[in-house]
């Protein structure tokens, strides 16, 4: 119990890291492109793994049958869920015999020729299903790990859930056929990265060839060799496409043909995913068509995207007036805070362009590194990303010049105002008293003096 609430521990931190890796450094919209060839499949989404951004989709939301590329869940639950896949084993039982023959759909089942009382290991059982699409291998790993079938398909949509798989529903383990098991092609490019951070699911899924090592003892060196269904990492196939490693074929009736890869060439790296192309041509003949859509999308992209500075961080976009500015330079330059870089392809007709929104004049001080404005990378209308303007350099205040500005405008402000009328009503109050008491004082001496008068008149 201790054990699966740690993987689950572990599981959800490396989901939170992969989100968050996938992150772009700017808050920007992804760009997304259209190859010069038609895709046949019904879905596509092809992503930079370089940078975690999406640059091609086709009907990415559109619910398909997921087929055997539902086995990268299941690869990604063992893989979470064993801590030493080379040492656990498993041995096949009558029960995976009978549920595997009593399939309706018996025809797209992929076997690897593992028999009732065959052990392998988890390690053996993960290279038969991710190369061969094993229906064994995979009934064997869901029901060891899950408990049972059903026990499995629940982690599995407990996985989808803590991925993001919002429109995927898996109902079904060990390739047996279920029409409401359904997914997306983004989802399954949510899940197919995620996989790619787990320790040992690339090396396994990218095998172009495996035989288990207990296959001379179990006398089964020739049934047990095993070789990736992917046929573009076979260089002898006409398929064989430079650059490409396997990850997972699938194949059925409703879901047409499926292919997700991986191919890098010089050190830029892409995820594939394709859904549903056509299983026969017009004539009813098989035909890969999404090994076709595949490497026409692949060459495509190695050939015309590239990562592309378009706003560097360094390049000054223009000047603004500094009012009050000490010394002779009255204006500061501005330069981006960060540059803007994207996947860009080299036939787009359309080119970014930038939209500058800063004052025409600022008060001094201005400090460097200080927000002065914004620039938008604007592509056809739509805004990518927004990016703040900051000052190149420090301008200074000018303690004369700032303060002869003030002056005018001090006896402007609505405070000085009212103390000025304060003063002269208090002036005016004060100047009326001394009228009051001087007319008082001038009549309180005419009294004492007629008073005199009047006195000295009695006196004679």
């Amino acid at each position: 119990m201790q054990k699966r609430l740690l993987s689950a521990l572990l599981a959800a931190v490396c989901t939170a890291v992969v989100m968050l890796c996938s992150l772009p450094a700017q808050s920007a919209k992804a760009l997304t492109f259209t190859p010069n060839s038609t895709v046949q499949s019904d879905a596509a989404v092809l992503m930079n793994l370089d940078v975690g951004e999406i640059v091609y989709e086709k009907n990415a939301d559109r619910k398909e049958y997921p087929a055997a590329l539902s086995q990268i869940m299941t690869a990604v639950i063992v893989l979470e869920n064993c801590e030493d896949i080379s040492s656990v084993s498993i041995t096949a039982t009558e029960g995976m015999t009978n549920a595997l023959n009593n399939e309706e759909h018996q025809s797209e089942l992929r076997r690897a020729g593992i028999l009732p009382g065959d052990t392998l290991t988890v390690e053996d059982l993960l290279y038969a299903m991710m190369l061969t699409s094993s229906c064994e291998a995979d009934y064997m790993l869901s029901e060891h790990f899950g408990g049972s079938i059903d026990g499995f398909v629940s982690m599995m949509n407990e996985k989808a859930a803590a991925l993001g798989m919002e429109n995927t529903r898996f109902t079904t383990a060990g390739q047996l056929y279920s029409p409401r098991q359904l997914t997306t092609a983004h989802d399954m490019m949510k899940l197919l990265a995620y996989a790619m951070t787990l320790p040992r699911f690339e090396t396994i899924a990218c095998a172009n060839t495996y035989t288990p090592p207990g296959a001379a003892a179990a006398g089964k060196n020739e049934v047990w060799s095993w070789s990736h269904s992917n046929l573009m990492v076979d260089a002898s196939s006409d398929y064989y496409c430079n650059g490409v490693r396997g990850i997972k074929t699938g194949n059925s009736e409703d879901g047409g043909r499926s292919l997700a890869c991986k191919a890098s060439r010089d050190g830029i790296n892409y995820l594939l995913i394709c859904m549903n192309a056509p299983l026969t041509d017009a004539e009813g003949e098989n035909h890969f068509y999404h090994l076709e859509d595949a490497a026409n999308i692949l060459e495509w992209a190695f050939m015309h995207l590239s990562f592309q500075e378009k706003l560097n961080e360094m390049t000054e976009r223009g000047e603004i007036k500094v009012k009050d500015a000490k010394g002779k330079i009255d204006f500061v330059k501005v330069r981006p805070i960060a540059g803007y870089s994207c996947i860009w392809c080299d036939t787009n007709s359309t080119d970014v362009h930038f939209i500058d929104d800063w004052p025409s004049e600022v008060e001094a001080p201005v400090y460097v590194g200080e927000k002065l404005g914004t620039v938008s990378v604007m592509l056809s209308g739509e805004k990518l990303a927004e990016i703040d303007v900051v000052a190149s350099y420090t301008v200074e205040r000018s303690f004369w010049k700032y303060n002869m500005h003030q002056i005018p405008g001090f006896f402007t402000l609505s405070q000085v105002k009212r103390i000025l009328i304060l003063g002269i009503v208090l002036s005016l109050v004060y100047i009326g008293l001394c009228v009051f008491f001087a007319f008082r004082y001038h009549e309180d001496r005419k009294r004492r003096a007629a008073a005199r008068a009047g006195y000295y008149r009695n006196k004679k």
